[in-house]
């Protein structure tokens, strides 16, 4: 048995060029009288053609026939464009790789904390720590992030403020304004001059700083708008200017953003100037584990008189804080022979010392070197040298055996040009 017909079209043998033009005549005469009516339908010639040639004649169908079939094809067209814009429309679907890359971004996120945290315990914050615990509210500080820090440390604060954006989303601006405040920062350390302050000429640059710095973010806002409206007119007549203006206010506005939400605390004061605060707690192993926190206490040290320099150098005596940590030693000695009443005498536990040294030059880190002094054997010289354009200072300090381990407290870094040293000395326990 022949099989069915694939389409529906009628076998014939040889088809008439007559028989040709009249399909073809039909075909166009329905096409026109649909697009009459606004339903347009294609004639497909090359098709009737080759049905033609393989001895296929079509059927001849009713304008009415044609008609419905071009509205279902117009109305399963609508439906289609209808579900792809509702796809659109609607929230992409919550698949397993989205809800990995959620909760590796917040493990990321927790992770940061905690190293911020755990630096600032051991009082070696990095300018990234500052930041993100000045997101998190437990030290508002953000502007102290970018003081004091050196060009290498700016362009990795960069890099670590990029990684926190792409993890951290929902504090987009937050770390926009951070990124603004980099980029500003490290074109200033760099020696050149940022984006706006190129296309600002060098005798209005001051006035519009001083105008732009005493504006709330409110009022560089307005400011911005008016700008952007001005060079949206066409009343800018020189552009430049009016570039370098946009710029100086929008690094101005992330700088009074992070003021404003993120920098309760004192920024002005030196990067050690919370150390107290930052290092981490330090207690005295005695005998039975007593010890009266109360009973410690600390003094400024003042130092000690050097050789003045040859005349023709040019040298500054660094900033310092330094701290002599003294207290009871309640031994088992001391516990026999004295109490609260009548407690022992107050011994040298160790001392503290921040050098600063903003402006160093060179790459040799600045070093502390121990000297005799003179005949006394009670006490030393602690002398710290760093070289031009600072001079040596040196203190006077207890001459006793030093506990170098770092539980014990013991710390020597140089980081964003401050040097730090914290020792304590040994302790020895009385024997019968």
């Amino acid at each position: 048995a022949a099989s069915p017909s694939p389409s529906p079209a009628r076998e014939i043998t040889r088809p008439s060029s007559s028989l040709s033009k009249a399909v073809r005549r039909r075909a166009d005469a329905v096409s026109h009288k649909l697009a009459a009516h606004g339903l347009g339908a294609f004639v497909w010639h090359k098709k009737l053609d080759r049905d033609l040639a393989r001895g296929l004649l079509p059927d001849i169908v009713s304008i009415r026939s044609e008609r419905r079939r071009c509205l279902a094809r117009r109305k399963e067209a609508a439906a289609v464009s209808s579900s792809a814009a509702s796809r659109r429309s609607s929230p992409p679907p919550i698949t397993t790789a989205s809800l990995a890359r959620a909760k590796e971004a917040a493990f990321l996120l927790e992770q940061s904390r905690i190293r911020a945290e755990t630096r600032f315990g051991y009082g070696r914050p990095k300018p990234i720590d500052v930041l993100v615990k000045s997101l998190d509210g437990t030290r508002p500080r953000a502007l102290a992030a970018f003081r004091g820090a050196s060009l290498e440390d700016l362009r990795e604060l960069g890099r670590e403020i990029d990684q926190q954006a792409e993890i951290d989303r929902a504090n987009g601006p937050f770390w926009e304004a951070a990124k603004i405040m980099c980029d500003a920062e490290i074109a200033r350390a760099a020696g050149t001059a940022g984006h706006g302050e190129r296309l600002l000429h060098a005798a209005i640059l001051a006035d519009v700083r001083s105008v732009v710095e005493g504006k709330s973010v409110e009022e560089l806002e307005a400011m911005q708008e008016a700008v952007a409206a001005r060079m949206a007119a066409g009343e800018a007549m020189v552009v430049e200017h009016w570039q370098g203006v946009t710029e100086l206010i929008r690094v101005e506005k992330a700088k009074k953003y992070l003021e404003q939400n993120y920098s309760t605390c004192d920024d002005e004061a030196a990067p050690s100037s919370d150390d107290k605060n930052d290092e981490p707690e330090i207690t005295d192993d005695v005998d039975d584990g007593n010890a009266d926190a109360d009973e410690e206490g600390s003094e400024a040290l003042c130092p000690v008189a050097l050789p003045q320099t040859p005349p023709g150098t040019e040298q500054r005596k660094p900033k310092y804080i330094t701290r002599v940590r003294s207290g009871f030693e309640w031994n088992k000695y001391n516990r026999l022979h004295y109490d609260s009443d009548q407690p022992p005498p107050k011994i040298v536990k160790g001392y503290k010392f921040v050098v600063h040294y903003p402006d160093l030059a060179g790459t040799k880190p600045p070093e502390y070197t121990i000297h005799e002094d003179g005949e006394s054997g009670e006490t030393c010289i602690i002398r710290f040298h760093a070289g031009p354009p600072y001079e040596d200072v040196a203190f006077r300090i207890v001459n006793k055996e030093w506990e170098y381990s770092r539980k014990a407290g013991f710390r020597c870094t140089f980081e964003r040009g401050a040097l730090h040293l914290n020792f304590n000395f040994k302790r020895f326990f009385y024997k019968r």
